[in-house]
């Protein structure tokens, strides 16, 4: 018996993660996009999301009784760098991450969220990232909106059980 629904979610933009943002950090500001995300780390990402959404599409005509849903991390979190304000973000940290030792994206992978001399913004619902690596319950919160209601998953999350 097959799955009636599946959620398949993609990559998010690891280049505009603190983690990535941190250890791969260049001099060339040709290595940068716009928003100060790294341009090769995002076009693996976008490359492989291509790949998987092509994936779900076969998927979906081989199974057409199984609900298969593409759920898009990537979009949500550009949505969030590009307009910071209108998702209850602070604009200076977007890059950031809430937690975390210092420096110009706030993580040390050697002094990660939790180790002595670390702390944490004084508002986690104003940041993107919590620790470098996961986002912050607010980001979360976006995203899984986003999935259920609109725009950023393939069909809606909710039209699955309406």
């Amino acid at each position: 018996m097959a799955p009636k629904r599946i959620i398949v979610p993609g990559n998010l933009p690891g280049g505009c993660t603190p983690i990535m943002l941190t250890l791969y950090a260049s001099p060339r500001t040709s290595d940068y996009d716009h928003l100060g995300c790294l341009k090769k780390s995002n076009g693996l990402a976008r490359y492989h999301n291509g790949l998987l959404r092509s994936q779900v599409q076969a998927l979906r005509s081989k199974y057409p009784y199984t609900k298969i849903v593409f759920a898009d991390y990537y979009q949500p979190i550009l949505a969030f760098l590009r307009r910071p304000a209108n998702f209850g973000f602070d604009n200076s940290t977007t890059l950031a991450a809430c937690c975390g030792a210092g420096g110009k994206y706030n993580y040390n992978a050697v002094a990660t969220c939790g180790f002595p001399g670390t702390t944490a913004c004084a508002d986690p619902s104003r940041a993107v990232s919590w620790d470098g690596v996961h986002l912050t319950e607010s980001a979360y919160r976006e995203i899984a909106g986003a999935w259920l209601h609109g725009p950023f998953a393939e069909p809606l999350i909710y039209s699955l059980v309406h």
